[in-house]
């Protein structure tokens, strides 16, 4: 399972409006829950809220990846926000956070979370692919970028 199997279009927000990474994470994690109801929503903002406060999970490049493993939780689950604005948050290069990956996974099975985790960072560290991501017009195109940059590295695997 890929990446992007872990995403619909409702899950892909291309207009995250957030004053800040505890917001922004706070209305991902909403509307994640919102959409897998077996996803307990304040266990996970918990956890997320958690994981911040150990270090930040902005990258710098304009990319954040808030993520946490959860009890309870079966499956690895996903949302992607952008935020043309930008959205202020500690990363390490000081530049606000453009494009957020929030990732959850199960608690007692940290491998599969784990190579999602990876997958993301590698795609996210693409130049290309952050731009391409940036002009994107919808939800749907975002998707597109995602699965053509997804595609592109598994066959360079």
């Amino acid at each position: 399972m890929g990446l992007t199997d872990l995403l619909s279009e409702q899950l892909v927000f291309p207009a995250l409006d957030a004053g800040g990474s505890d917001e922004a994470i706070e209305m991902l994690a909403i509307r994640l829950a919102a959409f897998h109801r077996d996803v307990d929503r304040d266990g996970l903002l918990h956890a997320l809220r958690e994981r911040e406060r150990q270090v930040t999970t902005a990258l710098g490049d304009g990319v954040a990846i808030p993520h946490a493993r959860l009890a309870g939780l079966d499956r690895t689950v996903a949302a992607f926000a952008r935020s043309r604005a930008g959205v202020p948050w500690e990363s390490i290069d000081g530049k606000p956070t453009h494009l957020v990956f929030l990732l959850a996974g199960p608690a007692d099975s940290p491998g599969a979370y784990l190579k999602v985790l990876a997958g993301v960072s590698r795609l996210l560290s693409n130049e290309g692919c952050r731009i391409r991501l940036m002009e994107a017009e919808s939800e749907t195109d975002m998707l597109f970028v995602l699965r053509e940059a997804e595609s592109r590295t598994r066959r360079a695997a």
